[in-house]
């Protein structure tokens, strides 16, 4: 593993304009990696040996480096180590609870993380997974309407002033894009509702031939192949009694997790609706809209 690490460092190298902070990032790294250690400046200082956390404060708050750079170089080394080819996009947003005002792009908003509306910093990222494991390789923070209402306030919280708004599902597909430009070649995708919801990402990934199952509301509109247009909760009662599955859709703590799943064609001979239904609570419905490219594989 020190080998692994010590590639890393020498990748990220040509990020950090000085002698010191190259040093300080490798130990802000390092102290990262450490099973245990809380992810603050105080904890990863003392887990690195440093007496006090100024130096990492300094890297993180007013040293200049190359941020970008760093993604793409972390992204480059991910891809050789799980392999660029038929791995998964997995798009999904993370909240951070804080206080106050002035933290950028900080508003009330809707946090999946915590099930409610609180004063919260959210970003985008990108996972990607492949059988050799998994890791994060691109970030986006989210940045409300009403922000760009105010140019003194994005001024001061450091946005640069050619930034300009982009919904979460823009986001997901601005790194889809990178991702792909990187030479990553995925052979599906997947996501939350809020990246379902999106015709323009869902269109993208079928015109690069990428397999995709998002999950979608049950408002969700689609036209199956015999019965016309309708909501995905109503395309349930197409389901007979007896044409549920029953299968695991992977392990969990308590072994298998199984559920009973439908298949519902639509007009389109590569998307389909897919229903998912729990066992102990029938009423319990998830449904996800789905897409494989001719020749793709899909048991």
């Amino acid at each position: 593993m020190e080998a692994v690490f010590a590639e890393l460092a020498a990748d990220l190298a040509p990020v950090y304009r000085r002698r010191d902070l190259r040093a300080d990032g490798v130990l802000y790294l390092r102290g990262l990696l450490m099973p245990g250690v809380a992810g603050n400046c105080w904890s990863i200082a003392e887990a690195v040996g440093l007496d006090r956390p100024y130096r990492l404060h300094h890297l993180l708050e007013r040293a200049h480096w190359e941020e970008d750079t760093a993604r793409d170089v972390v992204r480059a080394f991910l891809t050789r180590h799980l392999g660029a080819d038929g791995g998964v996009l997995i798009f999904d947003e993370t909240a951070q609870a804080k206080k106050g005002t002035k933290t950028a792009a900080v508003g009330r908003q809707y946090s999946g993380t915590m099930g409610r509306v609180e004063n919260v910093i959210v970003a985008v990222y990108t996972t990607y997974a492949t059988k050799r494991g998994h890791a994060l390789i691109d970030r986006d923070l989210y940045v409300q309407a009403d922000w760009f209402d105010d140019p003194a306030r994005m001024t001061t919280a450091g946005f640069p002033k050619e930034h300009a708004f982009a919904t979460k599902p823009a986001l997901a597909l601005a790194q889809a894009k990178q991702a792909l430009a990187a030479g990553i070649r995925p052979e599906w995708a997947t996501g939350d509702e809020v990246y379902g919801r999106s015709r323009e990402l869902r269109e993208f990934l079928e015109g690069a031939g990428i397999g995709y199952v998002f999950a979608v509301p049950a408002n969700h509109q689609l036209t199956t192949s015999g019965s016309g247009r309708m909501r995905a909760d109503q395309a349930l009662h197409l389901v007979e009694p007896d044409r549920w599955n029953r299968r695991s859709c992977g392990a969990g703590a308590k072994g298998p997790r199984y559920y009973d799943w439908a298949w519902i064609a639509t007009d389109h001979p590569r998307r389909w609706l897919l229903i998912r239904r729990s066992i102990t609570d029938p009423s319990e419905i998830a449904y996800f809209y789905a897409y494989a490219p001719e020749g793709h594989p899909c048991p």
